[in-house]
């Protein structure tokens, strides 16, 4: 028996035993069985999950579901001023964009909008599209030294993360918090914030603003009416950017999900987007590749939106045309401005939902 090195030992008198040790060694092993479980459980959140991390050699802008919907920030590829959505299911590989969405804010007293993509850029002085950063907090001042994590709640399975954008021009200043779901991976959250120097905001804008790439060319209304982009317009003039005017609906005649929230669809009127006939002088980065899918926004039961979306003819930044003629561009609820104000916005693989009342892949109020 190994004698105590601290303790002075007489001759027939030898240490008594521990009787606490077999307590100790229980509770000891009970630690490591909860930590063990806790660190599968973080380790399972985490998984579901595709974010930048300290441990990565090359971590990208890049935050969302893995096995789902994802968004990035410059410089991944693309304009500046403009959050990319990827949707890796459809069988589109990074850097592919299935579409864009941008940050047009409307204030008090000034006409017009903001135009994320469009703007001249304070920080990159000389260039179009503003910057975009992210961070686990709201306020963030200027853009950080390294990249955002965003924040795992193990209990909800949710992954958190804000995105920034430098002031626009009309003094507006919003906040863009992202929420993804580990129930809902074809879906993102939006929750719009204030910075404490902005403007009084009367609407800010999400504009997903890339129909043309999926050939969307169906908008999907109450009690299942489809409206074709065919029969939105006729001969009339394009803008100078080559777009045609804007069309709108009001909140009584979009659809709604089983819970009362607004929810409107755009599709495609191809069996196969990925297989049709380009013009020669079409971009390779305007080609359809991967599965079609029916693009949405979805605003709360107590939201007054107004559905909106404009066409073309070409695609943006060319005299390419479109294969099958006009198609959706920019598509767009708007609503009037109030903090915390909340959408939604997916990519739904295959065909779009027809019976409103019974999409098990919405979610309910929460």
């Amino acid at each position: 028996m190994a004698v105590h090195p601290h303790r002075i030992v007489y001759p027939g008198q030898w240490p008594q035993p521990n009787h606490n040790a077999p307590r100790r060694a229980a509770r000891f092993a009970f630690s490591v069985l909860c930590l063990i479980i806790a660190t599968q459980h973080l380790s399972h959140a985490n998984d579901a999950f595709v974010r930048p991390l300290p441990t990565d050699s090359q971590p990208k802008p890049v935050w969302g579901h893995r096995d789902g919907l994802r968004i990035g920030l410059h410089p991944t590829p693309g304009p500046a001023g403009l959050i990319r959505v990827y949707a890796p299911y459809l069988d589109q590989q990074y850097p592919r964009v299935v579409n864009f969405i941008s940050i047009e804010p409307s204030v008090e007293g000034l006409r017009g909008r903001g135009q994320s993509e469009l703007e001249m850029s304070q920080y990159r002085p000389g260039e179009r599209g503003l910057v975009f950063w992210a961070s686990n907090q709201r306020t963030s001042n200027r853009p950080p030294g390294t990249l955002a994590s965003g924040i795992v709640d193990e209990a909800d399975d949710v992954l958190r993360l804000f995105i920034h954008t430098e002031p626009f021009r009309n003094g507006a200043h919003p906040i863009i918090e992202c929420l993804f779901r580990k129930t809902r991976p074809y879906e993102i959250e939006f929750r719009i914030h204030v910075a404490n120097d902005s403007a009084e905001m009367t609407f800010c804008t999400l504009s997903a603003t890339m129909g043309n790439f999926g050939l969307l060319r169906r908008i999907h209304l109450k009690q299942n009416q489809v409206v074709a982009a065919k029969d939105l317009w006729g001969e009339e003039a394009l803008d100078r950017l080559g777009f045609l005017p804007w069309r709108s609906w009001p909140a009584a005649d979009l659809a709604r999900t089983e819970d009362g929230r607004f929810w409107v669809q755009l599709s495609t009127d191809l069996p196969n987007p990925s297989r049709v006939n380009y013009d020669p002088h079409v971009a390779p980065n305007w080609r359809y590749v991967g599965h079609k899918a029916t693009h949405y926004w979805r605003a709360e039961s107590t939201a007054k939106p107004l559905a909106a979306v404009n066409g073309r003819k070409t695609y943006w930044m060319s005299q390419s045309p479109i294969p099958g003629g006009i198609a959706f561009e920019n598509f767009e609820l708007r609503m009037p401005f109030s903090r915390g104000q909340r959408l939604w916005f997916g990519v739904l693989p295959d065909e779009p939902k027809q019976n409103e009342s019974s999409d098990d892949n919405l979610p309910s109020e929460d």
